[in-house]
């Protein structure tokens, strides 16, 4: 039987999804960018729930799916779907199933223009769908724009992205579908609806709305969120990225009809680099804004900070120290496939992993200096900006994907942040300038002078915050941070090491520095004098 449209009957595609969802979507979700449980073995998929979208998307399923694996935790997935009668479809077809005796395909809902629409409408009339065991209810804000009447914005779905799916309409509003799921709400939708409803922070998207599934045990999971969309230049990294290949440019120019003594270099890529500095001065500035505003409300729970005491020092530490053990148990297994200086730095590496290890001495300023804990972004990065005229939105609150949700929403140093985003200015420089030798005078001076631009505005600025979030000097912060960036270059390595090789320099060479600057900073604390 077949409802209108050539859609088939909403009691036969339920039924046929179920088969489906059994027979043919483990190898489906197992080439999706998104999907979380690449290299483990699935062993069944099964539709949690499901309920249809309505009238205005006819064949549009909401539909939850079980991925049990072999040999790891059961995972949640919202995989949205169309199922249509068999002919020309556009977008990703993921296969085709039968329903009562007719041949329908299965398209993924979010290349389907009705369905995109339908969604759109869904948030403007709060809608809410009875499923099998639970709901899904779609809420608006204040910031939602009414819709004109009998008008459907055009959407277009964003491509690249890796484990969230994004629509874009009429470069007014943009949603983000979350593909894997935990219970409780997502930090995407309860940071920026924080930010933009309670603490007036500008620099990051409007919340215009949430849709989220409830249980039949009252358990909500947040599905998708809806902002407003930030007209841009691109961002951050791809900025960083332009202005520093230019500068590889001009420096091997000028190398070519003089002498460059270490001087004559830091001049020319001051110079050079004049405006993109006092940019990063800019992002510094709205970084620590950032921080403040999620500083300043005492009275939420979820938002108060708390003083940063001995346990959470102790909690940090061992949990950094044992991402340590295991990082250079790897690197140790992988050291004959590296390259020659690649190999002579991780040598290095392994044979003092008591420097390393002196990092984490820094966290004892926090408690000392009287600092707090507060909701930080978490995975902060050139990446997770946009670069407005001259100006800064940070996008993407959801926090690293992989870390449990708990994880995510626990209060933390602001400074795991600002170390995010110092990897993040290592890593521009080495992609665009690299390691050989030709360049590594440039970079190395390029690095220093962002960096100091970076965290000189930071520690400027962050004064204005309500409660005390970093230590008061530059030295004091630098102690401190240097833990967060070891946290943060010890994933790099593990990360490179299991998918990029050829990377794998960059860590390498950030945990070079953070070991040689702890030297340092021991020989200038014992002799008095600065090194």
């Amino acid at each position: 039987m077949r409802a209108s449209g050539g859609h088939p009957a909403p009691d036969a595609v339920a039924a046929a999804l179920e088969r489906f969802a059994t027979a043919r979507l483990a190898e489906v979700l197992s080439r999706q960018r998104w999907f979380a449980g690449k290299g483990r073995r699935i062993a069944s998929v099964s539709v949690l729930d499901a309920v249809a979208l309505g009238a205005r998307a006819p064949g549009a399923w909401l539909t939850l799916l079980g991925v049990a694996f072999e040999r790891a935790p059961r995972e949640v997935y919202s995989v949205p779907l169309v199922v249509r009668a068999e002919g020309p479809a556009a977008g990703d077809v993921l296969g085709r199933l039968d329903t009562a005796g007719a041949p329908a395909l299965v398209v993924d809902a979010f290349d389907d223009e009705g369905f995109c629409r339908a969604l759109l409408v869904a948030f403007e009339e709060e809608l809410t769908l009875r499923a099998r065991q639970g709901a899904i209810r779609f809420m608006r804000t204040a910031g939602f724009p009414r819709l004109a009447p009998g008008s459907a914005p055009a959407s277009r779905r964003l491509r690249g992205e890796q484990s969230h799916t994004s629509v874009v309409y009429d470069d007014a509003l943009i949603l983000k579908g979350f593909r894997k799921l935990e219970l409780g709400i997502n930090p995407e939708h309860e940071m920026t609806g924080f930010l933009t409803t309670r603490a007036g922070f500008a620099h990051v998207p409007l919340l215009a709305g949430a849709a989220e599934y409830t249980g039949a045990d009252g358990t909500a999971i947040t599905l998708a969120v809806l902002h407003h969309f930030t007209p841009n230049q691109g961002d951050g990294w791809t900025w960083i990225q332009t202005h520093l290949e230019r500068l590889r440019d001009f420096v091997a120019v000028r190398a070519r009809h003089e002498p460059l003594d270490a001087a004559r270099l830091e001049q020319l890529v001051r110079d050079a680099s004049a405006t993109v500095l006092a940019a990063l001065q800019r992002l510094a500035a709205v970084t620590a804004g950032l921080h403040a505003a999620l500083a300043g409300d005492p009275a939420d729970p979820a938002f108060a900070p708390e003083p940063i005491g001995a346990r959470d020092v102790a909690r940090w530490t061992q949990r950094i120290a044992g991402d340590l053990a295991l990082t250079l148990e790897v690197l140790r297994a992988r050291l004959p496939d590296l390259p020659a200086p690649a190999r002579a730095r991780a040598e290095a590496l392994l044979a003092d992993e008591a420097g390393l290890t002196a990092c984490l001495g820094g966290l004892d300023t926090l408690p000392a200096e009287g600092c707090v804990k507060i909701r930080i972004h978490g995975d902060y990065h050139l990446g997770q900006t946009l670069r407005t005229d001259d100006d800064f939105v940070i996008l993407d609150f959801e926090g690293e994907p992989a870390r449990p949700l708990a994880e995510r929403r626990a209060k933390h140093s602001p400074l795991r942040d600002v170390a995010g985003m110092v990897r993040s200015l290592d890593y521009a420089v080495a992609t665009a300038l690299g390691e050989g030798e030709g360049h590594r005078a440039a970079a190395d001076t390029w690095r220093r002078l962002a960096v100091d631009a970076f965290l000189d505005a930071y520690l400027g600025e962050i004064t204005r915050a309500p409660a005390r979030l970093v230590p008061a000097a530059r030295s004091g912060l630098a102690r401190a941070l240097a833990a967060f960036e070891l946290d943060k270059a010890l994933y790099e390595l593990r990360y490179e090491i299991d998918n990029r090789p050829a990377w794998i320099a960059v860590p390498l060479a950030g945990l070079s520095r953070l070991r040689e600057q702890d030297l340092a900073r021991d020989l200038t604390r014992r002799t008095g004098r600065p090194t």
